[in-house]
């Protein structure tokens, strides 16, 4: 075998391998995000059917024996080849750096190129992955006896060629992500021979071609994640050899056709993220051989077919994010091959949980996340999956206490968050030793958080939050065998509980930890100062208990905090003065979600609401130190604070002035200092601030003329009202204003046609005239002014920021 030829197949063989391990198929924590818009199922299927088809099984053989035929030469061949090559605008790798004139004697030897043993013909194309960019030559459509043509995964543009409709042999047709264009070419029908067609992850428009139905040997259509509109063909029922239909992430409409389910060999039908619409066919239920099926994000009604019960094969099934109603039909629990069962996001769904899924002994996921109205207890046959990992049921309205079979389970993940769950969280909840995400905020629970807990040391997120629980947090897993809280915690929440006491000296193990909210309880003692050890900090929210101390000076340690709360406590001294330090509040990332994003509830107060933030981006930056004792100046440092969004510094006893350095941080979009002892002007930087939307500096001691600027012009009297002497717009107007209106009115009195008024009309009478006028308008006035409200609502400023202001 010549030098080129290993080295090619090598490549291939990698590129498979690296293709099929890069997926995980381990879904996101709770945030119910897209799994890479149908890139995870397309390879989750490459998995299961051992890998992707770069050339046709019959011609195997050939490959292996190429080296025989590679000093060859083919005139006919080889001048398409060079047109191919010359219509690429680069070749970043050099991997077409011998397909030269001067090497076309021996075309057999170049890269990706593949001939048959007795023709010397090119029957293979096989470039996957090499970053060529540039247009598909129609040239190719010259190459007679082409078997295969693959240049997937590289950067190619234009559209699909229609000359490619000339390969009658043509059996495999992989150009699969790239950035193509344009209409799929109705002239592929002419290449009969066609076993795969691969045009996914493109930006093809226009429908699917109905003429596709004339491929009868066709065993794979993968068209998903391009811009396809129009309905599913009927036509494509007649594809009878038809295993694998992938056409998610497009914009097609219409129900799936019921004729699907003439073709009894199709093992995939994947049509997620589009807009199909219509129930469900039971139809499908005749394709015995179906192993995976995702019709999850389109808008589906109707109910859950019984018959999906038949399908023995079955091992993937995904539903969620659709318009399905009624209830979950028990017979799913006889598909005894299924491993992952996604349900949610269905409103409609009602009734309970079948008791039948206990007898899913394959099944590793299920996802039945709200809002949805699953109700009942969960039962206590799910105890029976033993290679359960993933347990998700939140949003619903299930009820009931914990049943204590699933604590047998290898559970990595269990969520029931936001239920009407009840009880005691029980000891046994510590033989979960392989859970990593336990969510059951949001519910009824009671009691003592249990010792067990203390055991669960592969824990990274915990969130108890909003229940009815009580004690200590947690003195009691402190205290057993001094295991504290597994140091691998990342996110920590106990909020709107009934706990008290002090922090837990545990809490200085979670080395780990990004969000810590503590809010809402009964704490009591001061902020300890092991929280400025914990570096990853992001999130510290213990607002609403009744801390008191100062704020720890070593708290600007936590260079990657973000989100600081400290409101409604009894929080006494200084404002720290080495703001600065903290540079989680300087640093403006991406609004986007990423791997930065913390899934957590997280509730603020802007503009006197209370609001909740479903998710912890890294442009939330929040200092909330409002209502406490907090004394001495605002220190200018908090200028630094270049991304702050949010400042809430109102209810305490500041005193001194309003630093100017407030006026760069640009991003600033809520700023309250209300109710404080603050005194000076209000810094005419602050009108520098354009995303400021909401401003609070009432009731203090501030003077002087309220800044003029564009935001400063939209706030009205209760931004500034009980001060002892601010003037200017929206109040009252500052002296020298109202000296010059009035010069400005004397200085025209004293001459002119006035002087000589009384010589033609009798001034007492304009005099009694004008009162009786002017108290005219004061009553029409005041009437006005308390009828408005009822007549007109008023206008709720909009807000364009990254918050939401609640209406």
């Amino acid at each position: 075998m010549e030098k080129s030829a290993v080295p090619m197949m090598i490549l291939v063989w990698l590129l498979s391998l690296a293709t099929i391990s890069s997926y995980s198929m381990k879904p996101y924590h709770s945030s119910h995000v897209h799994r890479g818009h149908g890139l995870h199922h397309d390879h989750l299927y490459d998995r299961m059917t051992g890998g992707s088809d770069f050339v046709l099984k019959e011609d195997e053989g050939n490959l292996q024996e190429q080296s025989l035929s590679m000093d060859a030469d083919d005139t006919r061949d080889v001048a398409a080849l060079l047109s191919f090559r010359k219509a690429l605008r680069s070749d970043p790798n050099g991997s077409l750096i011998n397909w030269t004139v001067a090497n076309s004697h021996n075309v057999c030897s170049w890269n990706g190129i593949f001939c048959r043993k007795r023709t010397k013909r090119v029957f293979a194309i096989i470039l996957p992955g090499l970053g060529l960019q540039g247009a598909i030559s129609p040239s190719l459509g010259n190459l007679s006896l082409l078997r295969t043509l693959n240049l997937s995964q590289n950067n190619l543009t234009g559209r699909i060629p229609t000359e490619l409709g000339q390969l009658k042999a043509l059996g495999v047709l992989d150009l699969s992500h790239n950035l193509l264009s344009g209409y799929i070419p109705k002239t592929l029908c002419n290449c009969t021979k066609l076993q795969s067609i691969r045009l996914s992850v493109n930006s093809l428009i226009g429908s699917i071609p109905t003429e596709f139905g004339r491929l009868v040997q066709l065993e794979q259509l993968r068209l998903s994640n391009n811009n396809l509109s129009g309905s599913i063909p009927t036509s494509l029922s007649n594809c009878t050899s038809l295993q694998r239909l992938s056409i998610g992430y497009n914009n097609l409409t219409g129900p799936i056709p019921s004729v699907l389910g003439l073709i009894r060999n199709l093992s995939v039908l994947y049509f997620e993220g589009n807009s199909l619409s219509g129930h469900i066919p039971p139809d499908i239920s005749n394709c015995t051989q179906l192993q995976y099926i995702a019709f999850s994000h389109n808008s589906l009604s109707g109910k859950i077919p019984a018959e999906l019960g038949l399908l023995q094969n079955l091992q993937y099934l995904y539903l969620q994010s659709n318009k399905l109603e009624s209830t979950i039909p028990p017979s799913l629990g006889n598909c005894s091959s299924l491993q992952i069962l996604f349900l949610g996001d269905n409103r409609a769904l009602s009734g309970n949980i079948p008791p039948q899924f206990g007898h899913l002994r394959e099944l590793g996921e299920l996802s039945i996340y709200g809002p949805a109205n699953i109700s009942g207890l969960i039962p206590s046959e799910i105890g029976n999956c033993s290679n359960l990992v993933w347990l998700d049921l939140e949003y619903n309205r299930i009820q009931g206490s914990l049943p204590m079979s699933i604590f047998g389970l290898p559970l990595s993940t269990l969520s029931l968050v936001g239920n009407n769950m009840t009880g005691s969280i029980p000891e046994a909840i510590g033989n979960l030793s392989q859970i990593t995400y336990l969510n059951l905020g949001e519910n009824s629970f009671t009691g003592d958080i249990p010792k067990g807990l203390g055991k669960l040391g592969e824990l990274t997120f915990l969130n108890l939050g909003t229940n009815k629980l009580s004690g200590r947090i947690p003195e009691e897993i402190a205290g057993l065998n001094n295991l504290g809280f597994p140091d691998s915690m990342e996110v920590l929440s106990a909020k709107s509980n009934n706990f008290f006491g002090t922090f837990p000296d545990s809490l200085a193990k979670c080395s780990k930890l990004q969000l810590l909210d503590l809010s809402k309880n009964e704490i009591t003692g001061q902020l300890p100062g092991y929280l400025a050890a914990l570096h990853e900090l992001r999130v510290l929210s213990v607002g609403h208990n009744k801390l008191h101390g100062s704020v720890p000076s070593n708290i600007t340690n936590l260079i990657k905090l973000q989100v600081l709360d400290l409101s409604n406590n009894k929080i006494s001294g200084k404002i720290p003065s080495n703001l600065e330090r903290l540079q989680g509040f300087k640093n403006i990332g991406s609004s986007k979600l990423t791997s930065n994003t913390l899934y957590e509830d997280l509730d603020i107060v802007i503009k006197g609401y209370e609001y909740t933030l479903t998710y912890v981006l890294s442009t939330n930056t929040i200092l909330d130190m409002s209502s406490n004792n907090l004394m001495g100046e605002i220190p200018p440092t908090i200028g630094n604070l270049s991304s702050l969004r949010l400042l809430n510094l109102s209810s305490n006893r500041l005193e001194g002035r309003i630093p100017a350095s407030l006026g760069v941080i640009y991003t600033l979009e809520q700023l309250d200092l209300a109710k404080n002892d603050l005194n000076g002007e209000i810094p005419q930087e602050l009108s520098n601030i354009s995303l400021l939307a909401y401003l609070n500096v009432s009731s203090n001691r501030l003077c002087g003329r309220i800044p003029l600027g564009t935001q400063f012009d939209t706030f009205n009297t209760s931004s500034f009202q009980g001060n002892q002497c601010l003037c200017g717009f929206p109040l009252q107007a500052c002296n020298e204003e109202k000296n010059q209106t009035q010069n400005s009115i004397g200085g025209s009195v004293s001459e002119g046609w006035l002087n000589h008024l009384d010589q033609y009309i009798s001034l007492p009478a304009v005099g009694f005239g004008v009162a009786i006028g002017f108290g005219g308008m004061i009553s029409v006035m005041i009437l006005w002014n308390k009828t408005r409200n009822w007549i007109v609502p008023p206008m709720t400023k909009s807000f364009f920021g990254l918050y939401k202001f609640p209406k």
